[in-house]
C-alpha cells in the first residue's frame, strides 16, 4: 500500500468517526429534549400529590375526602394539571396557577 492509499484511508476513517460522533450528540439531544416533553404532559383523571401542602387546588379540582396532600379532578371536565417547581416555566398551552401548578385553564 502507498502512502497515498494510506493517507486517503486515514481521511475517509476520520470524516466517518466525526459522522458518528455528530449522529450520537444528535440522538442524545432528541431524547433529552423528549424527556422534558413527557414530564409537561398533565392529566385530569387520577389524584395528584400537592407540590406543596399550603397550596390550593386549581380550579375544577379538590381535596379528597378532605386529604389536603392530593388534588383529584371534580370530573372529566376538569382541566389538565401538572405540578411544577417554582421557578420552572409551564409547557405550551399551560397557564401558572399559584406558582406550583400548570393547568389548561387559567
Amino acid at each position: 500500500m502507498t502512502d497515498n492509499e494510506s493517507r486517503n484511508r486515514l481521511i475517509i476513517a476520520g470524516a466517518l468517526s466525526l459522522a458518528n460522533i455528530a449522529l450520537v450528540t444528535s440522538l442524545v439531544g432528541a431524547s433529552v429534549a423528549m424527556s422534558g416533553q413527557s414530564y409537561a404532559q398533565g392529566q385530569n383523571s387520577a389524584a395528584i400529590e400537592k407540590p406543596n401542602r399550603a397550596v390550593a387546588c386549581p380550579s375544577g379540582w379538590r381535596h379528597p375526602n378532605g386529604n389536603t396532600k392530593l388534588c383529584e379532578p371534580m370530573g372529566s371536565s376538569s382541566p389538565k394539571i401538572y405540578a411544577k417547581k417554582a421557578e420552572a416555566t409551564c409547557a405550551g398551552g399551560y397557564f401558572k396557577v399559584y406558582r406550583v401548578w400548570c393547568s389548561t385553564r387559567k
